[in-house]
């Protein structure tokens, strides 16, 4: 035994001598073996096109070597099991902005399995020879600059378990083909022209874990939902909803998204058969009814907001840490109650402000550069869904939407920020997958100058891309907004600066998703509104005019004016008599002047 350890070293070396020879003298290790010639060729024509030359000359063998810069966004994967040559079967091409065309050799590589050329800047339509591919289970085409209709041809894609196609431009129907793909799990189509409404047969869609559908032109009604016994999220975003809701059978239901659409129905009858979920998102519809106390628990994140025929108490719930419910409809938490009562905050704030400033995200900050300036902290962690009230300075923030595959505090770290002279306050930033607003109450009415700050802390490298929508009081003032091609690069600060006139004592601002921009770099919920800090402050050129409040009507209140109306009265017939009786000896004296003028 101890002589054979030697003579193993010697043969383990012989083969390590052969196998640097081999590669010195250009040859392939052993273990690779040849790509199919047709699938070759197609592969080299397609980098080529793409001009990742330096990949193309490693396509002969499988598995294809990569030259190390492209590694990260290349991916080539071979099926070589069934013996002989190996087949081209993954194709993962993603984050190159100079790639603007999907050639047609692609199609030629008809064992496909996987494609995803996500986060790229491809353009044009989607050329017909997709149904090419009739092996794709997964087609992932989103975040490019693709327009036109989809092709016909994606109903021959019978094995696709998963297609991505949002963050383009196509437009036309949703197509009706999709209803063919029984063996979808995961369908996500937003943030496109696409028209409803949503066909009634997608019903079939037995093997559903996951469908995403949102930003669709038209109306729909909600009758397409199946016996999807597998969905855990369900998201239909601003879909032009319509008409009532049925609750269906969905057990593993853990996500649901109505947001933004004009459903109506009883509001107890949809939430109590998903009050296992963990995420229920039904703010902006027409739902009645009262909030069923069962369905307000801490492991659920609840937004009932902007639903105005919906009505609950969140009495025992302010101030509770673990709360997750966010409705303006409540009776008796004074301050968001003004979010909705005509003229309640003249009545009850004593001291109208002019200015004030948030560091959003953030802890409490005092500059004194170049003006004194306060900015409040607002570093509450909101969840999935809820709302902070500053009983101080009288300001709410309110969150509602978590991505449904990461958690996420709202909360996001960043640091070595250029551009501003104020580098502590964009330490810290407050972000959402969906919808932060910010109300500040009490407000003198009058002209101000609102100032939003910000900062890419999150999407620093990559092909990731932040874009979201901002309204004040109710207007768009941005649509698509980037703030990395604000500020021409991450880290950099920037800001926005609008006018806006306040009439009735509430500053509203609102930024939201509107379903654009990347999904998941650099993690899973790395999109939506971000903002550093806001400051809002009146406008000199129009000093604040504070409207006074109207006087109480009680029993006293009204015997007093009835007093002063009699008063009133009683003045006028004074009044009334006087002018009669001075006009009557005017004419008198006139009458005897006459008469003794005629007798001379």
């Amino acid at each position: 035994m101890a002589r054979s350890a030697p003579a193993v070293a010697a043969v383990f070396l012989l083969v390590l001598a052969l196998l640097t020879l081999g590669t010195a003298q250009g040859q392939q290790p052993p273990f690779g073996q040849p790509t199919n010639a047709a699938d070759a060729v197609a592969l080299r024509a397609v980098f080529q096109r793409w001009r990742l030359g330096g990949n193309a000359a490693g396509v002969d063998q499988c598995p294809v070597v990569l030259a190390e810069s492209f590694a990260m966004n290349v991916f080539v994967g071979c099926d070589c099991s069934r013996g002989g040559e190996c087949r081209i079967t993954d194709l993962n091409v993603t984050g190159y902005k100079n790639i603007t065309e999907i050639p047609r050799e692609l199609f030629n590589l008809t064992e496909l399995v996987s494609l995803d050329l996500s986060n790229n800047n491809l353009s044009g339509s989607i050329p017909p020879e997709v149904g090419n591919l009739s092996k794709l289970e997964i087609w992932h085409f989103n975040n490019n600059n693709l327009s036109g209709s989809f092709p016909h041809e994606l109903s021959l894609l019978r094995n696709l378990q998963s297609l991505w196609m949002f963050d383009n431009y196509i437009e036309g129907p949703i197509p009706e083909s999709i209803q063919n793909l029984t063996n979808l799990t995961d369908l996500r189509i937003y943030g496109m022209k696409l028209q409803g409404p949503i066909p009634k047969k997608f019903s079939t869609l037995s093997n559903l874990e996951v469908l995403m559908l949102g930003d669709l032109e038209g109306n729909s009604s909600f009758n397409f939902i199946g016996e999807w016994r597998n969905l855990s999220a369900l998201s239909l975003r601003n879909c032009g909803l319509t008409g009532q809701v049925t609750p269906q059978n969905l057990p593993k239901l853990k996500y649901l998204d109505l947001t933004r659409n004009n459903l109506s129905s009883s509001i107890e009858g949809l939430l109590l058969p998903y009050k296992n979920s963990n995420y229920i998102y039904v703010g902006e519809n027409n739902f009645s009814g009262r909030l069923p106390p069962e369905i307000i628990q801490p492991s659920l994140a609840l937004d009932v907001s902007y639903n105005p025929f919906v009505y609950g108490n969140l009495s025992n719930l302010v101030g509770q840490p673990m709360y997750k419910f966010l409705s303006f409809s409540c009776e008796n938490v004074t301050i968001l109650n003004c979010l909705r009562m005509k003229e309640c905050n003249r009545r009850t704030l004593t001291n109208s402000a002019t200015s004030f400033a948030i560091n959003c995200g953030g802890r409490q900050i005092d500059y004194s550069d170049p003006m004194p300036t306060v900015f409040s902290e607002d570093s509450t962690d909101l969840g999935g869904a809820g709302f902070h009230i500053n009983t101080t300075s009288h300001w709410v923030v309110s969150h509602a939407g978590s991505d449904p595959f990461n958690k996420s505090t709202g909360i996001v770290n960043g640091s070595n920020i250029s551009g501003t002279n104020m580098p502590e306050l964009f330490k810290t930033a407050r972000t959402s997958t969906s919808s932060l607003r910010y109300y500040v109450l009490g407000l003198a009415n009058g002209n101000y100058t609102v100032k939003l700050f910000f900062a890419e802390i999150v999407i620093t490298d990559g092909p990731g891309q932040r874009l979201f929508d901002i309204d004040i009081q109710d207007k768009n003032i941005r649509k698509d907004f980037d703030i990395t091609k604000e500020a021409q690069g991450p880290r950099i600060a920037t800001n926005i600066t609008h006018d806006v006139i306040v009439d009735n004592s509430i500053l509203v601002i609102h930024l939201y998703w509107s379903g654009r921009g990347t999904c998941c770099i650099p993690y899973k919920g790395a999109y939506g509104p971000l903002v550093k800090c806001l400051i809002f402050s009146v406008t000199r050129s129009q000093e604040p005019k504070i409207s006074p409040p109207q006087a109480p009507h009680s029993d006293s209140a009204r015997q007093d004016e009835k007093r002063r109306g009699v008063i009133a009265g009683i003045a006028a017939l004074c009044i009334a008599a006087a002018v009669i009786s001075s006009s009557i000896v005017y004419l008198w004296w006139k009458w005897v002047s006459l008469v003794k003028r005629s007798m001379a």
